[in-house]
């Protein structure tokens, strides 16, 4: 086996953040569907109460082209009715620009903080 030069070792690490990156963002983007589902219904997951407007019926997954990279199987929540829209991304679009930056950009203030 043969020694990896320093390019190689730095285009690796660049990979490795890279995908770590994505990662991140598909999470805070999942989390934040997630939230804007519940408000569209009135009510967390598995929450009864009375003021609930609507049901979650699972979710789809779809790819997303964002400004750190490709975000593969998003899931994205959907309701029962099938009114459900989110202000992440517009519909049928495939590619984000402002909110992944705000979000990235979020994220990486909270990781310099730690």
């Amino acid at each position: 086996m043969r020694d990896l030069t320093r390019d190689e070792v730095a285009e690796a690490a660049s990979l490795a953040v890279g995908d770590r990156i994505r990662h991140a963002v598909k999470a805070v983007l999942e989390q934040i569907l997630d939230e804007e589902m519940s408000q569209h219904v009135g009510a967390e997951r598995r929450e009864r109460n009375p003021s609930r407007t609507g049901e979650r019926n699972g979710s789809y997954g779809r790819d997303l082209i964002t400004p750190v990279g490709k975000i593969e199987q998003l899931r994205v929540p959907r309701d029962r009715d099938g009114t459900f829209t989110t202000q992440v991304f517009q519909e049928y679009h495939r590619s984000t620009g402002e909110v992944e930056d705000a979000v990235l950009e979020m994220w990486l203030q909270g990781i310099r903080r730690h």
